[in-house]
């Protein structure tokens, strides 16, 4: 029982340093930091200097001794510095992932809102958080994708295969100014002026109804891209994509009727029972462009020379003027020739057919 004065004498003082936990706290910093300082400038200096100062005596003992103090004083404080330093840079960066990640969350939620401007804002907030984070690039590109791919999905199956595609009307063409809703078009805006990064997977486009989508080289700073962007049995009907960046894009099925392809860059594209009738295609390169059963019955602009890189077959309609030209029908030749051959699956088309005239 004689201990009891002793328990209260510490639960008061536990009490005391839990109502000054921030006084105490700083009490504990000041000695650790006076101790610290006590050990560089006694045994850490001492050890420092070694033997050749503790041979010397006198004033020269003394300032050899004042010397390496200094010295090593030097050498601590530039390491505080150097651990501030990274301790700020490490804090900055967590704040920063921390705003970006509110952002990111902030835009993902306005992107369900009823109200057209809320959902543009957090379509041009995902832009941002894309523009300055390298590490939410993807998932930026796959929550805009999936947006577009929701809110615009094309009703209706796809066409049949070639061959009996005659069998089903077409759907009309839309008349003039048509255009997606504005929250689809930016959203696909986004997309096709994306920064340059290394991307593992492809923006999935798939039946989506796009009809009339505007994305002209010249109302970009950059070219526009859907490089790469599976866009199978999408309707690009009336869609303006001059200067357009659809390399190695998946097109197969896709309406293109009447759109304006002039001057883009559609090589290596998967276009196979594309409709492509009335488009416009002047200028446009198709360096390997998978043209299989495509239709470009009245397409414009279209030349033996453009088709003469391209990949076609039997089953490609073309336009009349073209269907009988000497060099388009050597080039369907060559490409018979290269799929009798078993190359097809090399995913190497063959080279553009010289001019034999």
């Amino acid at each position: 029982m004689a201990d009891r004065p002793f328990i209260r004498i510490g639960k008061r003082c536990l009490g005391l340093i839990r109502r000054h936990r921030t006084a105490c706290g700083a009490a504990v910093g000041t000695v650790l930091v006076i101790m610290g300082i006590l050990v560089v400038l006694g045994p850490m200096s001492w050890w420092v200097a070694g033997g050749t100062v503790r041979d010397l005596h006198g004033k020269d003992r003394a300032d050899a001794l004042n010397a390496v103090r200094q010295t090593v004083l030097a050498a601590v404080a530039g390491v505080s510095v150097l651990l501030g330093l990274g301790y700020t840079a490490r804090t900055y960066q967590l704040s920063r992932r921390g705003q970006v990640t509110e952002r990111f969350s902030r835009s993902v939620g306005q992107l369900s809102s009823g109200k057209p401007e809320e959902r543009l804002g957090g379509i041009y907030g995902l832009e941002h958080v894309m523009a300055e984070s390298a590490q939410d690039h993807a998932t930026v590109v796959g929550v805009l994708s999936a947006f577009v791919h929701t809110n615009a999905r094309r009703p209706g199956t796809p066409p049949l295969p070639s061959g009996s595609r005659d069998a089903v009307p077409p759907r009309a063409v839309p008349a003039w100014g048509t255009e997606p809703p504005a929250d689809i078009k930016a959203a696909v805006e986004v997309l096709a002026r994306r920064p340059q990064r290394e991307e593992a997977g492809r923006i999935d486009l798939r039946s989506t109804e796009l009809a009339g989508l505007p994305l002209r080289s010249f109302d970009f700073h950059a070219r526009p891209r859907l490089s790469r962007a599976l866009l199978t049995w999408a309707d690009l009907s009336r869609a303006d994509l001059r200067g357009a960046d659809l390399s190695g894009a998946i097109l197969t099925g896709a309406d293109l009727r009447h759109s304006f392809l002039a001057r883009s860059c559609l090589d290596n594209a998967l276009m196979a029972e594309a409709d492509l009738r009335g488009a416009l295609l002047g200028e446009a390169t198709l360096l390997g462009t998978d043209l299989s059963g495509a239709d470009l019955r009245d397409a414009e602009g279209l030349t033996a020379r453009q088709l003469a890189a391209a990949v076609i077959d039997e089953e490609t309609r073309l336009p009349s003027g073209l269907a009988s030209d000497p060099w388009v029908t050597a080039r369907l030749v060559a490409c018979r020739a290269w799929r009798t051959q078993g190359q097809r699956d090399a995913h190497t088309p063959p080279p553009p057919t010289p001019f034999a005239g």
